[in-house]
């Protein structure tokens, strides 16, 4: 999925996962307000916090590779 961007397109992409699961946790952590929220939005989070671990890792490796080689 992710061999088509480069590297700096990655980085921008991990970079922007990252903002949106911490905004997720943020959301989900608020005692007062809908407690429902929280069940109805869990499998979104999730699936954000897997996709920002998914990009981490092939941006770790690129990254592992390019100190390889030099």
């Amino acid at each position: 999925m992710y061999e088509l961007l480069t590297s700096a397109e990655l980085n921008v992409l991990q970079s922007m996962l990252y903002e949106g699961t911490e905004d997720a946790f943020r959301l989900a952590s608020i005692r007062d307000g809908y407690p429902g929220w929280v069940v109805h939005y869990r499998p979104v989070h999730s699936e954000l916090g897997h996709l920002f671990i998914e990009a981490g890792t092939e941006l770790l490796t690129r990254l592992d590779h390019q100190v390889q080689a030099a």
